[in-house]
């Protein structure tokens, strides 16, 4: 076997002492430092490990000032001994350098540890599927892998941890493969193997359960049963617990059978029964309120007070674990607590559960209890809600109790019929009653206990899912360090389940996959594509209890994505939707589905995504493509019919093709980013039709535009091929656009040229290419490389003046796009007071028609630019209700993740006067504050930061304003534009407290017909003069203000405005009556 390059890869062993061997000569890996460096790299072979992650396993939490440096020593000596032939300078194959890390390029079947994981898991899946001969003898290969204790006389935490890790795993399959030997009969020579590991383990239950068995095998049921008792005493010794229901079971079996002849032999009981009682994790997560009313109903037994509580959740929600946190409340506060857990071959046994929990049994040492159970067992004629009542209210009469039972959906009806008088019972005595339950399956019995519980005192606890900072610190717990992003995206998936999310961790631990930089722990992007297949499984076996046909149609639905129809599954599957309602609403009461306005979805992504995963990938491919076809045959939408064909990528066939080409346009319209996906896959598939070719891929370009991408290529390739100049004009007007957005004027007009010299292009296309041939002179002679997308509409203070605009206008309506000029024009009016036109320059953009609709207008920004003006002049003009609604408009759009839409600066404009206009100026402040980001665009935030300085100062948050004033930069260049400096003059002077520096900004803006600021300004340096007292010509100020406001209609910033000078005393003589709409 070689490494990459050809270089020999040696042979590795860390399942016993650490070592390694290139054909038969062993290495000398070095010391115990080098060989831990070594093993870390081969238990993540193939994947970065960081240096720190090996300082860590080496030292722990105190390296040496010299650990960075002898890591590297370390990796140099093992190179030489790995790669003895390697020329000096040249770069190892075995060894590499990634970034901050390193990585042993390896086949993992050089390694015994991945030989004895990939056995385990194959030996486990030959299990699952009742080859139990072959899974036998996969199970032995993978334990031969073993030479010893793993990573032999290396220490630190790491091979702890690592030892710790892969002796459980060794353990539990040595007891799979004790059971299949003892199941086939073959349990010779296992007694004294399981003898030794049973006295190395002593409370491990299952392991006692087939040395148990073992021994029944070969006759000794005698020792078996010594065995039990023995185990048990140390239970009870060691955590006052008696062994689980399965090994209780296996006590009772093998005692039934017992010959009279050899009597068992006498267990040791304590005098007063001690409860089975439920694992109690070492950290418990959340559930806070939960566990307030728990600890209340603790306390009032105390005080005589009862109370039943009901828990109700799905599987793995927690449950249990709150039953846990139960039962050690009561016992810390010095109370029995009795649990036990129904079983769903319990069924058949009435009152087990019961007789469980307050341990009923014949050879109980407290009378009571012994005389029940003889009584009942005796006569079946008496009456057991009578016998249970009767002992629980003589425990009561001892003192307070807790009786905790969990998995009630199993129990017989006779149980459900006792709990319901206990129920009654807890108003009377000190009794804490809690029962639990899953959502399914669900008795009659159990609807008619719930329905009685639900109209008296029982306290009903539905858990819901852990919010995701729970999930995380559950994962911190298990791992020793928080999650990182990637790690947290992938622990999402459990949709707040705190089972699965520990499966998750679980799995990842167990197949090395998770990695410790001493601040994190790390999942790299590549372990969230797939659900590793132990995970898969472990998840699957949760949907169990479900009916055949709910699990058959829960694989259906997972192929349909994150929400379908009824419909959508009956075309699946070629049923009847009366035939599947049944299935639908048991997967509903599972809460493994849940319904999502008129649609169902999956309640966890993780189950969703297993069940899709576990279907293998050509099938999918094959059944995507089937379902894409049968639900176009049914009429289904557009966007469902590609989002089957954009999942599993087939190869195009003709009806494909043909489908593409009639309905992406709508695909489009509905759903960009699946179009540009779907599209994205067919055009580059060798077998699709020329026919087809050549408008999907035009639409590809037209797409990938629109969402503010370069198509450039796919432009291109139209371009070569098409004969249709309407077609061609159109693409090098893309990439003519696309060159002059990057400032590469001289192949803009190129492209611009080449499609005006085609006396075949349509009128219109021949327009807006003169257009922009215009617009790239323009620049070109400027020597500015702007994009002419929204980014200029929004820092627009105005075109040079009303004739440029109007110039620009006439060429546009006749020739060209008209909706940036619209857009142009409604920026152009807002700051100079016009907001009647400017409205209507919005609305001629909003309610235009096709032709309004451009290439610019479908950018990402435009929503925001549009409603973020609108809110403006509405929010001017006290109409909060106005303002209001357009924000709410701009926050239904939704981005391609990645794109900063250009314009969203008179949003977050817009949302702070809103805030400010309703009284909140903390409010308004954090809306503008996104702008001091070091990426925020310079020439879109500078307009705005005078209004965060005002805010900033006036709450006294000086740092804010005096970067805001940084950010402005310097204006003493001779290129500065006048309105860049008027506006940084402004901003000083609101930090600086310079009143005469703002009307030095006043006065521009003034001259610049900006009315809008010219009265904000004013305003602003009307406050400061009168705080120095300078009140003349704070009145004249105030009263330029107050005039520009009233001319543009701002009757909110008159209102502020004078709010704002009460305190000095300066007010306007006669009321200003503020100019209507459109005036």
């Amino acid at each position: 076997m070689s490494a990459s390059g050809g270089v020999p890869a040696p042979e590795i062993q860390l399942l016993g002492p650490v070592r390694a061997w290139l054909g038969d000569r062993q290495l000398d890996l070095g010391s115990a430092h080098r060989r831990t460096v070594f093993a870390v790299l081969a238990f993540s072979a193939n994947r970065t490990v960081s240096r720190e992650v090996l300082i860590d396993a080496v030292w722990g939490d105190a390296p040496p000032a010299s650990a960075q440096g002898s890591i590297y020593t370390y990796i140099s000596g093992l190179r030489r001994v790995l790669e003895p032939g390697r020329r000096k300078g040249a770069e190892s194959q075995l060894i590499a350098s990634t970034g901050s890390g390193y990585s042993l390029c390896i086949e993992p079947e050089q390694i015994d540890v991945h030989r004895f994981s990939a056995l385990r898991d194959l030996g486990n899946r030959l299990l699952a599927e009742g080859r139990r001969a072959e899974a036998r003898s996969v199970l032995d290969e993978a334990l031969a892998e073993w030479d010893g204790t793993p990573l032999h006389c290396l220490s630190g935490h790491y091979a702890t941890a690592q030892r710790v890790r892969l002796e459980e795993l060794r353990l539990a399959t040595v007891e799979r493969r004790a059971e299949l030997a003892i199941d086939s009969g073959e349990s010779a020579g296992l007694v004294t193997q399981l003898g030794e590991l049973a006295a190395a383990h002593p409370f491990r239950e299952p392991l006692h359960g087939l040395l148990m068995r073992a021994l029944d095998s070969a006759g000794r049921r005698h020792e078996a049963l010594t065995v039990y008792t023995e185990l048990r005493e140390r239970l009870v010794e060691a955590s006052g617990t008696e062994p689980g229901p399965a090994l209780r079971e296996l006590y009772e079996k093998l005692l039934a059978t017992e010959d009279s002849s050899a009597p068992a032999p006498a267990a040791k009981v304590p005098r007063f029964p001690l409860p089975v009682l439920p694992p109690r994790p070492a950290t418990f997560v959340g559930r806070e309120n939960e566990l307030q009313l728990l600890r209340e109903a603790v306390a009032g037994l105390g005080g005589g007070l009862g109370r039943s509580v009901w828990v109700k959740g799905e599987p793995g929600i927690g449950r249990t674990a709150l039953l846990a946190e139960t039962v050690a409340l009561a016992h810390e506060t010095g109370y029995p607590a009795l649990f036990a857990a129904a079983d769903s071959l319990d069924q058949g046994f009435a009152l087990r559960p019961l007789l469980d929990a307050l341990g009923v049994h014949p050879r109980a040492s407290d009378l009571r209890r012994a005389e029940l159970a003889v009584a009942l067992a005796e006569n079946p004629e008496l009456d057991p809600v009578q016998g249970i009542l009767g002992l629980v209210r003589q425990l009561c009469a001892d003192g307070p109790l807790a009786l905790v039972v969990d998995d009630l959906q199993w129990a017989d009806e006779t149980t459900l019929r006792v709990w319901q008088h206990l129920a009654r019972e807890t108003r009377r005595l000190p009794l804490l009653l809690v029962g639990a339950s899953r959502p399914l399956p669900r008795s009659a019995a159990l609807e008619a206990l719930a329905a009685d519980l639900s109209s008296g005192t029982t306290s009903l606890l539905c858990l819901d899912p852990l919010p995701d900072h729970d999930i995380r610190k559950i994962a911190a717990g298990l791992t020793g360090a928080p999650p990182n992003r990637m790690f947290s995206v992938l622990l999402g998936h459990a949709a707040g389940n705190p089972r699965y999310a520990t499966e998750i961790v679980e799995t990842l631990l167990a197949n090395s996959m998770i990695l410790l930089d001493g601040a994190h722990a790390i999942v790299d992007g590549n372990s969230c594509r797939s659900i590793p297949s132990p995970l898969g499984s472990r998840i699957t076996l949760y949907l169990i209890f479900l009916s055949s046909s709910a699990r058959d149609l829960l694989r259906w639905a997972a192929l349909l994505g994150k929400e379908f129809s009824l419909a959508d599954i009956a075309i699946a599957t070629e049923r009847a939707p009366t035939a599947l309602v049944a299935a639908v609403e048991e997967a509903l009461t599972a809460g493994v589905l849940v319904e999502s306005g008129d649609l169902l979805a999956f309640r966890h992504p993780l189950l969703r995504r297993v069940l899709y995963e576990k279907t293998p990938a050509a099938m999918r491919v094959a059944l995507h493509r089937q379902l894409a076809e049968a639900l176009d045959g049914a009429g289904a939408g557009a966007e469902r019919v590609a989002e089957q064909l954009a999942a599993a990528p087939a190869q195009v066939d003709p009806w494909m093709a043909n489908w593409l080409v009639e309905h992406i346009g709508t695909v489009a319209a509905q759903s960009p980013r699946i179009a540009v996906d779907l599209l994205k896959q067919v055009v580059k598939q060798a077998v699709l039709p020329a026919e087809a070719r050549e408008p999907l891929t035009a639409t590809l370009a037209r797409l990938l535009f629109w969402l503010g991408r370069e198509p450039e290529a796919e432009a291109r390739s139209v371009v070569a091929r098409t004969k249709d100049s309407r077609q061609a004009a159109e693409m090098r007007w893309i990439l003519a656009y696309i060159y002059y957005r990057r400032g590469e004027f001289a192949e803009a007009s190129a492209e611009v040229r080449r499609t005006l010299a085609d006396p075949k292009v349509p009128e219109m296309w021949r327009g807006r290419h003169e257009t922009l041939r215009a617009t790239i002179e323009r620049f070109a002679v400027d020597h500015q490389a702007a994009a002419p997308d929204l980014s200029e509409l929004g820092v627009l203070d105005g075109l040079d003046n009303d004739a440029d605009l109007s110039t620009a206008r006439r060429l546009a309506a006749t020739r060209a796009v008209p909706g940036e000029m619209h857009l142009a024009g409604a920026v152009h009016y807002y700051w100079r007071g016009r907001w009647g036109e400017a409205l209507a320059e919005l609305d001629t953009v909003i309610r235009g028609g096709a032709e309004t609709a451009s290439y610019v207008l479908r950018s990402p920004g435009s929503a925001l630019l549009v409603h973020g003006v609108g809110a403006l002049i509405a929010s001017h003009r006290d109409e909060p209700d106005e303002a209001r609604a357009h924000l709410d408009a701009a926050a239904r759009h939704q981005f391609p993740h990645g794109l900063e839409p250009n314009g969203g600066d008179y949003l977050l404009a817009a949302r702070a006067q809103l805030a400010e206009l309703e009284g909140d100026p903390d409010a308004a402040l954090a809306a503008l504050l996104p702008l001091l980001d070091q990426n925020y665009p310079p020439a879109a935030r500078q307009q705005w930061l005078p209004d965060l300085a005002r805010l900033a100062m006036q709450l006294g948050d000086q740092p804010h304003a005096f970067r805001a004033l940084r950010l402005m930069g310097d204006t003493s260049g001779y290129d500065t534009p006048p309105s860049h400096t008027a506006a940084t003059a402004h901003c000083r002077g609101l930090v600086t407290a310079d009143p005469d520096a703002i009307l030095g900004a006043a006065t521009h803006y003034e001259s610049a017909g900006r009315m809008l600021k010219h009265a904000r300004a004013s305003e602003d340096a009307a406050i400061l003069l009168a705080e120095y007292r300078r009140l003349d010509e704070a009145r004249t100020a105030f009263l330029a203000a107050l005039t520009s406001y009233t001319s543009v209609g701002a009757a909110w910033d008159v209102r502020r405005a004078e709010t704002r000078m009460q305190p000095y005393g300066i007010r306007r003589a006669s009321p200003v009556r503020a100019r209507a709409a459109g005036e």
